[in-house]
C-alpha cells in the first residue's frame, strides 16, 4: 500500500481471513433497507497472548443468494477462505464482515 496516497489508504475496507464457518442459532435469514441476508459466522482459533487458546467469531453478512448457496451447502465446522468489507451496521452498530466471495478450503 505504499504507493497509495493518503486518501486511497483510508478508503480500503477490504477484509481477508480464513477460519471454520459456523452457522448462528436462531434465526439466519434476516431482512433491512438494503434487502434480505443471510447471517453466519467464522470462527477463529488461535493462542492468545497469555498463551491460552481463543476462539474468535466473527460476524458475516451476504446478500448474494449464490454466496447463501455455497454457505449453506457446507457443514458447520468447514475451513473457508472470505474476501469482504468490514462493515456496520446502521441499526445497532454492530460490525459484521459484508462477504463479497467465499472459498471452501480443503
Amino acid at each position: 500500500m505504499e504507493d497509495l496516497t493518503l486518501k486511497e489508504k483510508l478508503g480500503v475496507n477490504e477484509v481477508r481471513v480464513s477460519g471454520y464457518l459456523h452457522f448462528l442459532s436462531g434465526e439466519s435469514i434476516k431482512e433491512n433497507r438494503c434487502g434480505r441476508y443471510f447471517q453466519c459466522s467464522l470462527r477463529r482459533d488461535f493462542i492468545d497472548i497469555n498463551g491460552e487458546p481463543r476462539h474468535d467469531y466473527l460476524l458475516m453478512r451476504t446478500y448474494d443468494p449464490q454466496i447463501e448457496e455455497t454457505l449453506c451447502s457446507l457443514e458447520d465446522g468447514a475451513p473457508i477462505y472470505i474476501e469482504g468489507e468490514a462493515r456496520s451496521s446502521l441499526g445497532s452498530g454492530k460490525m459484521y464482515i459484508l462477504i463479497k466471495s467465499v472459498t471452501p478450503l480443503s
